[in-house]
C-alpha cells in the first residue's frame, strides 16, 4: 500500500493559507518603499498586493464560501462574519490608497498598522477555525474546490497579461 504523499497546496486551508503568506509578503513590500519615500516603487508594489488581496477576498466569496453555506445549508454560517470582515478590510485598503495617492507617508503608514493587525487578526480566525471547518464539511470536494481556485488563480493571471 503506497502512501499518498500531499503537497502544501492539497487542501482548501493550506492553499488558502500559502496565498495569506504571498499576500503578506506583498503588503510587506509596499510598507518598505513608501518607507523609503520610493513613491513610484509604492505605488506599484500597493497595486500588486491590492490585486492578490482582492483576488484572495474572491476566491473565499465567490468558490469557498458558497460551497460551504450550500453544504451546511445556512447563509448566517460564520462565513457572514468573514464577509463583514473583508468589508472592513477593503475600507482600510482604500484609505491605505487615498493616502498613497496623497504621498502621505505618515497617514499611509498608520493605515498599514491598522490593515496589519486587522489582516493577522481574519488569518488568525480563518486559519484557526474556519478552514479547518470547511474542510471537515467540504472534504469530499476539497481537491475540486482547490482546482476552481486555481483556476481562478490563473484566469485572473492571464487577464492581467492581456
Amino acid at each position: 500500500m503506497q502512501k499518498q504523499q500531499e503537497t502544501t497546496m492539497d487542501t482548501i486551508g493550506s492553499y488558502l493559507e500559502a496565498d495569506h503568506v504571498r499576500c503578506d509578503a506583498l503588503f510587506a513590500d509596499a510598507r518598505r518603499a513608501v518607507r523609503k519615500g520610493l513613491w513610484r516603487e509604492a505605488g506599484h508594489a500597493f497595486a500588486t498586493f491590492c490585486h492578490a488581496l482582492e483576488r484572495h477576498l474572491l476566491m473565499e466569496e465567490r468558490i469557498v464560501f458558497p460551497a460551504f453555506e450550500n453544504s451546511i445549508g445556512a447563509a448566517s454560517a460564520p462565513t457572514a462574519s468573514m464577509r463583514s470582515e473583508h468589508l472592513r478590510i477593503r475600507g482600510v485598503v482604500q484609505r491605505l490608497s487615498n493616502a498613497l495617492r496623497e504621498r502621505d507617508t505618515e497617514a499611509f503608514l498608520d493605515h498599514a498598522d491598522t490593515l496589519g493587525i486587522v489582516l493577522y487578526q481574519h488569518s488568525e480566525k480563518e486559519e484557526g477555525v474556519l478552514y479547518p471547518m470547511i474542510e471537515r464539511v467540504l472534504a469530499p470536494s476539497c481537491h475540486k474546490l482547490v482546482a476552481a481556485m486555481q483556476a481562478f488563480g490563473a484566469l485572473d493571471q492571464l487577464a492581467s497579461a492581456a
